[in-house]
């Protein structure tokens, strides 16, 4: 890989992450300091660095009923433990993940924890529709999100996006409360911090959408880092999308459908993913993974009955 392309997106990705952060940061305490003063900004900027250093997350075991997941051993699928080895050695995990298998048709996979104690969960859709060298590009980039904390980092950014929502709401119920007092009186209004407080929710959510993108990118080119080869991610990538268009297309009616604004999108588009994967060249210090079993297709489970799922349309989307 290119070692000054590489030294770019690294720095740029940090570089952007690093602003929201602190841009997320810096609204909920200006929001604060609107309501309040000093007191209150010092208190909110405070309690989150609290709750981020304290590490609070969604319990795992909440997320995995929600997808029927269940554990992978290496009875199971000895094949898929030791690709997962060979890359947490790469990443220089503390600990290898635990591997979980949700039982969808749709090509899906997501990780959960911290380099100590993490999961990664993978669909029945992608063991059986990525081949070893798309999977291994797959799993690497989840041990990626693992490796860069990135579920500490949306979690604080979840956490002081709901601490502005909060202050925000409050800080709109104090104007209404004393509009009476401005209305009849000489008290000015300084409209410049009310019309940031009652926009600053949407602007949180812009921001922690924002720094998701950035984290997935970074997370891509750490797979293409660890593997030694950013075109398989970039192959998954390509085949992901597909798999997505043709299931849901036939869900909905066939006009082509409104593209997602890129703004509030939680993930970047698959196009500009593998465009940027395809800038990198081969590593030349990392050999690329190899299938010993010499199996180009999808690495098997040995469960004894495999019940695989479609998406089922609820209140709140659709889940599995």
């Amino acid at each position: 890989m290119d070692s000054d392309l590489l030294v770019k997106h690294q720095f740029l990705n940090f570089f952007q992450s690093a602003a929201l952060v602190l841009l997320l940061a810096g609204l909920m305490s200006y929001i604060a300091l609107v309501i309040a003063g000093e007191v209150l900004a010092w208190t909110a900027f405070a309690a989150v660095l609290i709750l981020f250093f304290s590490n609070p997350v969604i319990a795992p075991q909440f997320i995995l009923r929600m997808y029927d997941a269940r554990p992978i051993s290496a009875n199971d699928a000895p094949q898929l433990h030791q690709l997962l080895d060979a890359i947490a050695q790469r990443a220089e995990l503390q600990s290898k993940p635990r591997l979980f298998y949700i039982p969808s048709h749709v090509i899906n996979a997501f990780s959960m924890g911290t380099s100590k104690d993490s999961l990664i969960a993978v669909s029945d859709g992608v063991l059986r529709k990525l081949n070893f060298q798309e999977l291994a590009a797959i799993l690497a980039h989840e041990i990626m999100h693992i490796k860069n904390h990135d579920i500490r980092v949306m979690t604080f950014a979840d956490i002081a996006g709901r601490i502005t929502k909060v202050l925000s709401l409050l800080g709109q119920f104090l104007v209404l409360v004393n509009l009476p007092l401005i209305m009849f009186t000489e008290i000015g209004l300084n409209w410049v911090p009310l019309l940031i407080m009652v926009f600053a929710p949407l602007l949180s959510d812009l921001i922690q959408l924002g720094l998701s993108r950035v984290r997935e990118y970074e997370a891509d080119r750490g797979s293409a880092l660890l593997l030694g080869d950013a075109k398989p991610l970039a192959s998954a990538l390509a085949k992901m999308e597909h798999y997505k268009h043709s299931y849901f297309g036939g869900l909905f009616t066939p006009v082509q459908r409104i593209p997602e604004p890129s703004l509030l999108r939680t993930h970047p588009p698959t196009e500009e993913r593998i465009k940027r994967l395809l800038e990198f060249s081969k590593i030349a210090h990392l050999e690329p993974l190899t299938n010993h079993h010499g199996d180009d297709g999808g690495i098997p489970l040995r469960f004894a009955k495999q019940r695989t799922q479609h998406p089922r349309r609820r209140l709140t989307g659709f889940w599995y």
